[in-house]
């Protein structure tokens, strides 16, 4: 590889291709092995990739001392430095987008049939349900995002994935992981699109079949600011990711449908609607619940499919097997087939996940839900499986070094769906956690608080009484707890199975 071929891959892009030092400007040209954007991990023959930042000086400076050969850089980081820097500089205008690009180049192998989701909430339940739906229609498969990697079992990775803490990878990071599975021969890949990764760049040169929407709600403001700014974040999916001629699958219950079907339809993609109880190209209605199973009727251009069976818990759990049937329509499987599968289809870990039952029976979930709306829905979704004189019960807090904006949101919430509820500490981070709860019991000062989180599931299920169901929400699949700058193991399914095998519930 050499300098030269990845100008050309990157073509447009690129604003110009020169070497500066004090004897004047010298050819763009010569190999190069690899390929960074963290000094820290630069090897001799790279190409450093300058993000712009406070210190990207400092950074370019230790990439070049590591041994970087070349630098991609945008045009004021070159201005600034033209004079201090002697190797091959590309100058481009997005060295995030350049950064993708580049690592797509570097690793250009994909598996043939990729598709991505994004929203708010249900991306993890979404790619778990397309990639089941894969394996059980026999395909090697993956699903990546904030569950980590999941294979089907007729996946067979060579060597080892690189690993990630981000719902999306960095670009590197991510397009190994393509490369790596496409060398595995496996041919289908579900991808969970969050709203950082999408902001910065970090999936342009994906080839992707099609594109799903979940919903969109407040959440990131943090880094964001506006929904406004979300939403585009969101859109960067369809409008610079997805091709002109690829499929996009809309949930029509989302407030942003209309804009984003606008955008879409200008674009030339082929949209495939879902809904639930609402017009729409993938239609599911008369929904049965029952204490663990979900059954509904579902039409698609002018087929129809009655008593279909999950066996999950909450209706919001149909919006996410539509958006999954969605894609996996849009890879050419017939929707006869994807419906067959359905009926074995589980719940993605820690999401309306049922992890126990007191001895009386009363049943305890976890939910991943951490923004208002998935509270919402979580706590609707399990009203309906409250009976008799029962009540329905809530643990939940709100991380520190996050959208603060929603912690009021999410006690209100709280306060009008459910009838007990115990304020905890969820991740505090670097916040003080009492802080961090006085902002949610403004809004619900009814509630118990109990920062300690595991005396806070312990106290909600000594308290439940006969047909009282449980919701723990906010950490769902986590392992840890983020406090100050340390993780401390804490997982809430293993707590609750803890605390019912001693025998303190009800």
């Amino acid at each position: 590889m050499t300098l030269n071929d990845l100008a050309r891959h990157l073509g447009q892009g690129v604003v110009k291709q020169e070497t500066f030092n004090h004897d004047g400007l010298l050819p763009f040209s010569g190999p190069f092995s690899g390929l960074s954007h963290d000094s820290r991990q630069v090897n001799a023959g790279d190409v450093f990739v300058v993000i712009p930042c406070d210190q990207a000086e400092m950074h370019t400076r230790a990439a070049l001392k590591a041994g970087a050969v070349a630098l991609i850089a945008e045009p004021d980081f070159v201005e600034a430095m033209r004079d201090k820097l002697g190797v091959p500089i590309l100058t481009v205008a997005s060295s995030r987008r350049a950064l993708s690009q580049s690592a797509a180049f570097l690793y250009p192998g994909q598996p043939e049939t990729i598709v991505a989701v994004t929203g708010t909430n249900g991306k993890s339940s979404v790619v778990t349900s397309v990639r089941q739906i894969w394996q059980k229609l026999g395909y090697a498969a993956s699903s990546l995002g904030t569950l980590g990697v999941d294979l089907s079992y007729q996946a067979k990775v060579k060597g080892d994935l690189p690993t990630t803490k981000l719902t999306t990878p960095d670009a590197l990071t991510f397009h190994e992981m393509l490369n790596t599975l496409f060398e595995s021969h496996v041919t289908h890949c579900a991808f969970e699109a969050s709203s950082h990764g999408l902001d910065q760049y970090r999936l342009h040169g994906v080839r992707l079949v099609a594109a799903g929407f979940t919903n969109l709600s407040q959440d990131h403001l943090d880094y964001h600011e506006t929904m406004d700014a979300y939403f585009e974040a969101k859109a960067k999916l369809f409008m610079e990711v997805l091709g002109a001629d690829k499929t996009a699958i809309l949930n029509v219950a989302s407030a942003y449908f209309p804009a984003l079907k606008a955008m879409i339809l200008g674009r030339g993609q082929t949209i495939i609607s879902y809904g639930v109880d609402r017009e729409a190209d993938l239609m599911a209605n008369n929904l049965r619940l029952s204490t663990d199973q979900i059954q509904f009727d579902l039409t698609f251009q002018g087929e129809t499919w009655s008593d279909i069976s999950l066996n999950m818990v909450g209706a919001f759990q149909v919006e996410n097997v539509l958006c999954a049937m969605g894609l996996v329509l849009a890879g050419g499987v017939p929707a006869s087939s994807i419906v067959a599968t359905l009926p074995s289809l589980c719940s993605a870990p820690g999401r309306m996940e049922l992890v126990g039952k007191t001895p009386e029976g009363n049943a305890i979930f976890i939910d991943y839900a951490h923004t208002p709306d998935a509270l919402s829905r979580a706590l609707m979704a399990l009203r309906k499986h409250v009976t008799g004189k029962g009540r329905l019960k809530v643990v939940f807090g709100c991380g520190g070094n996050r959208d603060a904006g929603k912690r009021a949101q999410m006690g209100e919430v709280a306060f009008t769906l459910a009838d007990d509820i115990y304020i905890t500490d969820d991740n505090p981070r670097d916040e003080d956690p009492a802080f961090i709860r006085a902002q949610i019991l403004v809004v619900c000062s009814t509630a118990h608080e109990i920062g300690d989180r595991r005396q806070a599931i312990r106290i909600a299920i000594r308290q439940m009484r006969p047909n009282d169901v449980l919701l723990i929400a906010g950490k769902g699949h986590e392992q840890g707890q983020i406090i100050g700058d340390k993780v401390v193991p804490f997982d809430d399914r293993t707590e609750v199975q803890a605390i019912l095998k001693e025998g303190v519930a009800a």
